[in-house]
């Protein structure tokens, strides 16, 4: 196997089809079928089927296309820690930062690290944290801000800097906000506006419900915007599920309100993400120097453990 058949088979498998992929790969259609011959029979088996809107993986092909997608990830990792080594060069950065930490947290950690460093490249990708997970695993990040699960994926370190609160908001007139107490059995047959299933978020408002032996919040929307979701919930009767300090953004301040239920008040953990092993630049470790100097001065909601900005600190410097 050679890295442009690797890289050559995953382009096929991302399109669906040879045409397309070989117009994305900048050769013709007859010379991507020839590379494709070439690592099928390096490998002894078939990698994709031939069909009539295009071809899919076959068993085999699933296998490799992940392998391949490290073999190629690694390689450029290895490609980029050598040319810093031998030009001494700053590089390029390309972080992921989640909708919260994109406006809150980001801005100043780039005010503070752009005198210092006027020639990088930085790159910024702000989405929730399912998208980027995904990407900072397909090696198109270096670097994730965004909430943490309590165990880390078993391809990722991450680090802990702060927490943030997520809470039920609902719009103004809606009637439970006219109740003096709300509990969790409420909210059954509500209909909610919610980011994707694998947000972390909704995983754990529906485990929330779960514990309680009641069904998960049906969503009415699904919206991959914190602000779209508070927009949605401040217009609608649909509830949401938001940071608190979202509650006053743009100009729907007045028509958008907290719903007091105990139990649905999330203590988000908040924290850096980077691939298992990866090469980090070394822009990425001052980068990762300045998030936890300028997180350590956010005000957190309720006490936080006087252990949690030392967690894993020694793994990303």
């Amino acid at each position: 196997m050679k890295l442009n058949q690797l890289s050559l088979f995953v382009t096929i498998a991302e399109e669906g089809q040879i045409g397309r992929a070989a117009a994305r790969a900048g050769i013709t259609q007859p010379a991507l079928t020839k590379h494709l011959k070439s690592l099928e029979q390096s490998v002894g088996n078939l990698l994709f089927e031939r069909g009539r809107n295009g071809v899919q993986l076959t068993q085999a092909g699933e296998r490799l296309l992940a392998r391949a997608r490290g073999i190629l990830c690694s390689a450029s990792e290895a490609q980029r820690e050598l040319t810093e080594l031998a030009t001494g060069a700053i590089g390029r950065l390309r972080v992921g930062a989640g909708p919260t930490m994109a406006e809150y947290l980001l801005p100043q950690v780039i005010g503070e690290l752009i005198p210092h460093f006027p020639k990088v490249e930085l790159r910024v990708t702000s989405a929730l944290n399912d998208v980027l997970f995904g990407k900072l695993r397909a090696g198109e990040l270096d670097l994730v801000v965004s909430a943490i699960p309590e165990t880390p994926p078993g391809d990722f370190e991450q680090e802990l800097l702060l927490y943030d609160e997520l809470v039920v908001v609902a719009n103004t007139r809606h009637p439970l906000l006219r109740r003096k107490r709300i509990q969790l059995q409420d909210l059954v047959g509500e209909c909610w506006v919610l980011p994707p299933r694998l947000v972390l978020a909704r995983q754990w408002l529906s485990q929330q419900f779960g514990k309680h032996r009641l069904p998960a919040p049906r969503a009415t929307v699904e919206a991959d915007s914190e602000i779209s979701v508070l927009a949605i919930a401040a217009t609608t009767r649909l509830l949401g599920f938001q940071p608190r300090s979202h509650i006053p953004a743009l100009n729907i301040r007045t028509k958008v309100a907290e719903l007091h239920v105990p139990e649905l008040r999330w203590r988000r953990p908040i924290g850096i993400s980077w691939r298992k092993g990866a090469y980090l630049p070394r822009i990425g470790l001052h980068f990762a120097a300045s998030l936890r100097e300028i997180a350590a001065q956010f005000p957190q909601p309720g006490r936080q453990p006087s252990t949690a900005r030392r967690q894993n600190r020694k793994r990303a410097t």
